[in-house]
């Protein structure tokens, strides 16, 4: 029989996991999986408990919000290559911007029909500083508010949590002065009030990337840059780029936009990072390195695992 590790957090989202439990678990029941569920009990348990036990498993299937994901994919990680079971991902967060790239459905049925018998596709894993993440590291405005902001109030607000608790921080921008290098990419400096390294097409619900430049196995991250404004026309102008995605891909301009397989940010004082929602420390010199082809993760059909990197 086929083994399944059911990893869910009770308290992710509106506790959604929880009230699902027997639903899900019939769906895996039914695809001929013995299923051993596992509650997270606290932060870092989703590891732990994969590192502990993940590798007796054929398949490891985690539900939660991105933080959840990020804990299982450490737990992974840390896995022999050869002894990594496949990952499945039900979504039940508060933003759930992985499974956005990942083009899963809505439904909580349809989501645990991939979770459990989705086609297996590599994808590439994110590492800042040993911190690995699957979709995004950023620092600047609005990168701690996923973390900050109280699980109570994502609950009730969702998306317009994290827009609140920003709304504050606008008309005092704290900016940083970087060197931005890359050995594949162009040398960028300046003062910046936003990056982030990606492998994704949405970024707190907020920032979006056109879905035919975002490729999951193609060893490369989506790199942007936002520069501080000095005037409303330099707001404006960053509004504009963000929203047309003309970025610019030579170092210039209000919004810069590179693709590189690792990108080092230098720094003259110690800079607070994120990855994939959750605090990943404070450092003058951060690199961020693209592991390809590091996890399986089970996907549905016509989604973006099914392209070829190149493809359309």
């Amino acid at each position: 029989m086929k083994t399944l590790l059911y990893i869910y957090n009770p308290a992710a989202g509106r506790k959604t996991a929880k009230a699902s439990l027997s639903d899900v678990v019939e769906v895996f029941s039914r695809q001929g999986y013995g299923v051993t569920v596992h509650p997270t009990q606290g932060r870092g348990d989703a590891t732990q408990t994969v590192i502990e036990q993940g590798a007796a498993f054929d398949r490891v299937v985690c539900c939660g919000g991105d933080g959840t994901l990020n804990e299982t994919v450490q737990g992974l990680l840390a896995l022999p290559a050869d002894k990594r079971p496949v990952l499945g991902y039900i979504p039940a967060g508060t933003t759930n911007d992985f499974s956005r790239t990942l083009e899963l459905p809505k439904a909580l049925p349809e989501l645990a029909e991939v979770a459990g018998e989705g086609t297996p596709r590599p994808i590439d894993v994110g590492e800042a500083e040993g911190r690995p993440f699957t979709y995004v590291a950023a620092f600047g405005l609005f990168t701690d508010v996923s973390y900050s902001t109280p699980q109570a109030n994502k609950n009730l607000l969702g998306h317009f949590a994290y827009v609140l608790e920003g709304m504050g921080r606008l008309a005092n921008v704290p900016s940083y002065h970087m060197k931005v290098t890359a050995p594949d990419g162009p040398e960028v400096e300046g003062d910046f009030i936003y990056g982030m390294v990606g492998n994704t097409v949405s970024v707190g619900g907020l920032v979006n990337l056109p879905r035919d430049k975002v490729r999951l196995d193609d060893g490369r991250f989506e790199v942007i840059l936002i520069r501080q404004p000095k005037t409303a026309k330099d707001w404006q102008d960053i509004l504009t780029a963000l929203t047309t995605l003309e970025l610019s891909g030579d170092g210039d301009g209000a919004v810069v936009g590179i693709e590189a397989g690792e990108v080092t940010f230098t720094c003259d004082a110690p800079v607070a990072w994120t990855v994939d929602g959750e605090f990943g420390g404070e450092q003058a010199v951060t690199t961020v390195k693209n592991l390809p082809c590091a996890l399986t993760i089970a996907c549905g059909t016509g989604g973006p695992e099914n392209r070829q990197a190149g493809e359309p």
